[in-house]
């Protein structure tokens, strides 16, 4: 699949519990092999990334693999 990066900027994520996660505020990709590394995601007064290996589907939303407790 193939999508401009601009298409994820402010996209809400959500976990696979179906929690509010954050929204996309910067894509960081890994230039040699020329895929997603990081969604850094934008909270209130702190970003936070997402390993990309997380997401399972990218859509109105995007979803991730929510943490194991």
């Amino acid at each position: 699949m193939v999508m401009r990066l601009s298409k994820l900027y402010g996209k809400q994520i959500y976990n696979t519990k179906g929690y509010y996660v954050g929204y996309v505020d910067e894509v960081l990709i890994d230039i040699d092999r020329g895929y997603g590394k990081v969604l850094a995601l934008g909270l209130p007064g702190e970003k936070v990334g997402i390993p990309y290996d997380r997401v399972t589907a990218i859509g109105d939303i995007i979803l991730v693999k929510a943490k194991e407790e």
